[in-house]
Formats: C-alpha cells, structure tokens, sequence
C-alpha cells in the first residue's frame, strides 16, 4: 500500500503492520487516518483478518470471512467528509459503514490528521500483543514518500531492547473514546498499555508518542539550544513555522528544507523571508496527489477500465524534522505538517519524539539523494499557480456543508429518506446538490427543500453511507459520509448483503475451504470488488464441494472450525437460497437439499457430549 521514502531506511508496507502471525488473530483494532478510501479500506480489512493476497486484495470469500471475523472489533477514524467515492462503488461497498466513524471537525478551523493502528493480537499464549504504527500515510490508495514508525509489544525478559514508551497509554485511551469499541474500552487501554514493553528498532529510543491536544495549547518541537544540523520535510508549509525552525541552532548551523515547488514558491519572496534560515539548502519533490473529494471537472461518463489503471504521481508526503548535535540526533515524526495549524493550532496530529544514534541520518541524506536542490533566487522566479476561484469557492462550500451537516437518514422499512431541519445548501446559489445511498444513484436534491427520498432498496442495500456531489458548471466534488440512521438496521443487513454479494459459488467456494481447514480460501474465486455475475445455464450447484465425507473430516480434524462453519452456514444459507431466484428450480432443490442433510449431519455431531 505505499512506498517507501528511500533505500537507506527499511521499507515496510502498512499492511504488514495489520497483519496477524500465523495462528494469531486480531482481537481489537483502532486505524486513523486524515482521509481513506474504500479500496484502501478494505485491504486493511482483510491484513486485519489475516485473509489479503500478496496484492493486498482478496476473493468474495476472504472479504465476507473478514467481515464475520472483525464485526464489533475495529474502528476506523477519519475526518468527516475525507471519505472518497470512488468512480465504481462496489458492491459491498454499504455495509463497511460499522467500521467508520467520523470525527466531526469544522475543517475552516482543525481536522483530526493523525495517521495511526494501534492492533491488539491474540496468538493462543496468555497475555495480548500489541502493536502500533504511526506516521504519514493516510488509508488511501495514493502513492508518495511517507514515513512509518512501527513499534511491536514484548513480554519477554530476555528482550533487552523493550521498554515502556511514555504517552502510548493516554494515546490509545484517546483513540478508544473516539472509537467506542467494547474490546477496547478507554480505562482498559490506558492501564494495559502504561506498562507495555515496546522494541526499540534500530536502536532508536522513543521517548514519547502522542496526539495532541486540537485545542491551541500544544508548544511544538523544542531542540537543545546548540545544534551543529537541521532537517524539516514537510509537503505543506506556512511562513512563521519555517522560519522559526529556519532560526534553530545558531550561526554555525547547517539547515536544510525539503518540500514541494508550489509551497516553497508562495514563502521564496515574502516580506518575512521564511526561507533566509535555510540559506540554499532547499531541496524539491513533487506534490502529493490532490485529495480524491476535492473539486475537479465533472466527469461526462462512467469510468474506464484504463481510469482504474492510471499511474498516480509519486508525491512528497512524508513529514519528519529532525535536529543533530554532534552524535546524537533528536526526530519529530508523525502526521504534523511545517504549519503552525499543525504543531500549536487546533489540527489533532500524531508525534512521536525520538533519541538516535547517528547512522539514523543516513535516510535523511538518502532522501536529499532523491530531491532536486533549488535556490531561493529560483523558487522566486517560479509561477505560483493561480488559484482557482472557481474551485476554491466549491471547496469551501463544501467544508461548510460538512461542518453544518446534521440530517438524518429516516427509514421506514426499506424506504429512505433524508431529513434536516434546515435546507442543508450552500448559500451559493449558482451550487447545485445531489445525495443517494452509496449503493444507489445520485437524486437531486432541490433548493429550499429540507427532505430528500431516496427510494424504496432490499435489506441488501441498506447502508449509513451515504454520497453526496456539489456541482457548479463543470466543477464537482463527491464524497461519502455517514449519516446515522433511524430506526437502527436488523442485524441481518449484514448477512443479506454478503449473501448478494457472493452469489451461490463464492458462498459454495467459501464453505469448501473453510471445511478444508481454511487452506487456499484467497487462492481462487472471484475478486472481492467484482460484480456478482448472473447465473448461467447448466448446473451451477457443484454439490461435490459439500460432501458428507467433507463435514465428518473437518469435525475429525478441528471440532472448534467445523463449529465456525456450523455458524456461517446457518447464517447464510436462508439469504443465498432467497438471492437465489433466478436459478433453474432444480439447482435451488439441490441448495435446499444440503441445508436438510448439514441440518441433520450438524445436528448430530454438535450435540452436548
């Protein structure tokens, strides 16, 4: 899922952070991002269950096993109104809204930014694994130069280089009381992880990890006085940050900046001369790609196949400052930007401040390998891209609407409809507004008008996810957004959407190998995100798969997952055998015939012995 900033640092993908050891699971999570997309979403869904192929992608099977395996038992956290549409909405796409929750931040003035998994593991021992990643990459598929920290519990002794890390347990304590998960409960978190042992990589010495406090009161990075070097790379910039970090150390200090063309080129010539301090150390990547939700011209079709496989620009992304005297070298790492939103304004960030021995500026100097050196003679002669006004005023028409968003999704059975108790447009006439379920169609939403219908869908279909598109001439943005919804889903949502989802062969394909023992069930079958293709003609009820023979050794063999398939044929096989409607009769008779003969042969093996 990203790519690592340079080759003299370790390259880890995010996903092997999430991912269980083999015969471990994952008994609790809490991700955190700025932004994410479904895609992105998912894949880490299926590393939490332990279910994703080496593309980081699963079959219909791992998707629905991972679904059944982490309900209840992750959250993930990101800033209202972040949550990108994708340009084909899949399928399933509805019932991944119990894994999101919001934080609701007016982003005219903060947004929660922090980039982070806190994953609680199981592995069959007494006592929890922890592990906790943190840095910049957000859970999007975007790919830049990021950085990440990843640290790994120990409860072994013999481990010299574990100790405790201060501000782990008041960090996890505050993710829980966004996240509200009932394995992760705030007092719990905070009293487990005080004591935790963490690893220490490469020889760093974490001295503290922590968000802070999206009130105003944070001070920021302080560096010893006397500094012989300085680094800050940031894609994002604003004037008094740079240029306090521009004044660390004194006369004799070696200061280098790297960032972006169009940052350094806003500050190059400014009156205050932020970029005096770093004299000509200025070094260039390019920009991270735009956010997904922002405004763009509309699209006049439905996306290609070739969309989907548009290489996306390798940006800068990776925030890291970092200040050496002599053989010690002190880094602020996390998701903080060189802004003053970011370290003393209300933005909440994740930081984690750390002591390393010198080899550690080897990744620095390799990422300078990789820039491009500028001078501020140059960046002054550069063309600040003229902005937009056009753009700029959706933008902001849309962070308002988010901001002020308090509608509901009323539904009487399976009719919905939004409701708000004031018309939610924007003040802008000439912006245009359109909303539906995410597994649905954009309605109109007309002006002045506090309800929406958004039409009568099957149990399937139902989701809190709801797409919304302001429009204004050819400019656009969409986005996805919860929207709690009254009165509450039946628990069986989940089950009927799945059950739709997979069709009769991933179900059929998903029993298979989990009465093999699990073995192969991301090895084959169709893709996850791939339409749920009609039945054809012939028999599609390969009754072979099912066996008599299958179930007698698979509860030979491990009685606890012969229970575990008990459970998910009970559940599904009602939803597949009403999905199944258009199947010959004959092969809906052979679906019906295999619930009677696992009732019976289930029915005797499960009995109290």
């Amino acid at each position: 899922m990203g790519r690592g900033m340079s080759a003299a640092w370790q390259n880890q993908a995010y996903l092997d952070a999430l991912r269980p050891s083999p015969g471990g699971a994952v008994t609790g999570a809490i991700l955190a991002s700025y932004s994410a997309d479904l895609i992105s979403i998912v894949a880490a869904l299926l590393a939490l269950a332990g279910r994703d192929n080496e593309e980081g992608s699963g079959g219909k099977a791992d998707l629905a096993e991972a679904i059944e395996l982490l309900r209840g038992r992750v959250r993930i956290l990101i800033q209202r109104g972040r949550l990108a549409r994708p340009k084909r909405i899949p399928a399933l796409a509805g019932i991944l809204d119990q894994f999101i929750r919001e934080i609701d931040f007016d982003e005219n003035e903060q947004s929660w930014h922090p980039k982070a998994a806190l994953v609680q593991f199981s592995n069959g021992t007494p006592g929890a694994q922890w592990r906790l990643w943190l840095g910049s990459r957000n859970l999007t598929a975007a790919v830049n130069h990021e950085f990440g920290l990843l640290l790994s519990s120990s409860d072994d002794p013999k481990v010299s280089h574990a100790s405790p890390v201060p501000g782990v347990g008041e960090l996890a304590a505050r993710l829980a009381s966004y996240a509200k998960v009932d394995a992760l409960r705030p007092s719990r978190l905070r009293a487990a992880l005080k004591t935790v042992r963490w690893i220490q990589p490469g020889k760093l010495s974490i001295e503290r990890v922590g968000l802070t406090s999206g009130e105003g009161t944070d001070q920021g990075p302080r560096p010893p006085a006397e500094l012989d070097e300085v680094f800050a790379v940031s894609p994002f910039l604003d004037g008094p940050t740079v240029k306090a970090i521009g004044n660390w150390g004194g006369p004799r200090t070696r200061r280098t900046l790297i960032s972006t063309p169009a940052e350094l080129a806003k500050w190059a010539s400014h009156y205050s001369k932020p970029l005096a301090g770093f004299k000509d150390n200025i070094f260039i990547f390019e920009a991270p790609a735009p956010e997904v939700v922002e405004p763009s011209l509309t699209a006049s079709s439905e996306a290609t196949d070739d969309d989907e496989l548009e290489e996306l620009p390798i940006g800068l992304h990776a925030k890291i400052f970092a200040a050496r005297k002599g053989r010690m070298l002190r880094l602020w790492v996390g998701s903080a930007n060189a802004t003053s939103r970011a370290w003393t304004g209300r933005n909440v960030e994740i930081i984690a401040e750390i002591a390393a021995p010198p080899h550690v500026q080897e990744g620095l100097n390799a990422l300078l390998y990789h820039a491009r050196p500028i001078s501020i003679e140059e960046l002054a002669r550069l063309r600040v891209p003229e902005e937009d006004t056009a753009a700029e005023r959706l933008e902001m028409a849309r962070k308002r609407f988010v901001a002020s968003w308090n509608g509901r999704l009323i539904r009487s059975g399976n009719d919905f409809v939004i409701s708000c108790p004031e018309p939610p447009h924007p003040s802008d006439p000439a912006i245009a507004v359109e909303a539906g379920l995410a597994s649905a169609s954009f309605i109109p939403w007309r002006r002045g008008e506090t309800s929406l219908a958004l039409g009568t869908f099957p149990m399937s279909f139902h989701t809190q996810l709801i797409q919304f598109r302001l429009s204004t001439g050819e400019l656009s943005c969409t986005w996805l957004q919860c929207v709690e919804v009254l009165p509450p889903f039946e628990p069986e949502r989940d089950h009927h959407a799945i059950a739709r989802h997979l069709g009769m062969s991933a179900f059929l394909a998903w029993i298979a190998a989990l009465l093999g023992g699990d073995q192969g069930i991301g090895e084959a079958g169709e893709p996850w995100d791939k339409a749920t293709s009609p039945p054809s003609g012939g028999n599609n009820f390969d009754a072979s798969v099912l066996t008599i023979d299958a179930m007698l050794t698979c509860w030979a063999r491990d009685r606890a997952n012969f229970r575990r398939v008990s459970e998910r044929i009970d559940t599904y096989l009602g939803p597949i055998i009403a999905q199944a409607e258009t199947l010959p009769p004959e092969e809906i008779d052979s679906l019906r015939s295999f619930q009677s003969v696992w009732a019976t042969v289930s029915g005797e093996l499960l009995k109290e012995r």
